[in-house]
């Protein structure tokens, strides 16, 4: 895994597994791997996972404080049971993550848009498509005035597996396309929720990928 400086990194918050699972520990030390200088900053990005008895794995991730994204995907299995199709987080996965009460506004719109484009290959939107959606969502919000129902990132994303033509696993290259997006359209200096989710599942996704 390399040094080079990152957008974003997690913070050592990872609970151990269960004896004999190695081949997990070894995937959760890949992710680790990364400059442990960036667990001090209150602001860094930190994911933590935590295994469910039924199997599951919930991952969360945080930045001062607040829950950026979280979502839900298999546990690994004892040692050889790992599997790239089951536990790395896909596009569709991190897009669900995102959805949360937050209006939706441009920068979600395009970031929503980035991350189809990257899972599905296409070069424009895919009519009907979550960002379609996404777009149509933020520009109602815009003309609506304060203190009238907004359209909501849950409304838009919430079902993004089902609705996306096409979906892959998140990389550090879908990250920082999906990122780029969102900030060509911020305003006030906001951030993304959707850009978040990606980051965090891009992170979570580095280890499991490059071995």
């Amino acid at each position: 895994m390399s040094n080079q400086a990152q957008p974003v990194r997690p913070g050592d918050v990872y609970p151990p597994y269960a004896a004999g699972q190695q081949e997990a520990r070894r995937q959760r030390d890949e992710v680790l791997s990364c400059d442990r200088q960036q667990q001090q900053q209150d602001d860094s990005l930190r994911v933590t996972e935590t295994d469910q008895h039924d199997g599951r794995r919930v991952v969360t991730a945080t930045a001062a404080g607040q829950v950026m994204a979280q979502f839900t995907m298999p546990a690994p299995g004892p040692t050889g049971a790992v599997g790239k199709a089951t536990d790395a987080v896909t596009i569709g996965e991190a897009l669900q993550a995102a959805a949360s009460d937050a209006p939706v506004g441009l920068e979600d719109a395009a970031a929503v848009q980035a991350a189809e484009t990257r899972a599905t290959g296409l070069g424009g939107v895919v009519p009907g498509g979550v960002a379609a959606a996404a777009q149509k969502a933020a520009e109602t919000n815009m003309r609506l005035d304060a203190g009238e129902e907004k359209v909501l990132l849950r409304d838009v994303v919430g079902s993004a597996t089902a609705v996306l033509p096409a979906n892959k696993a998140v990389t550090r290259e879908d990250a920082r396309k999906v990122a780029a997006a969102a900030e060509r359209n911020a305003r006030g200096g906001g951030g993304s929720d959707v850009a978040d989710a990606v980051a965090a599942a891009a992170e979570m996704n580095q280890g499991k990928l490059t071995r």
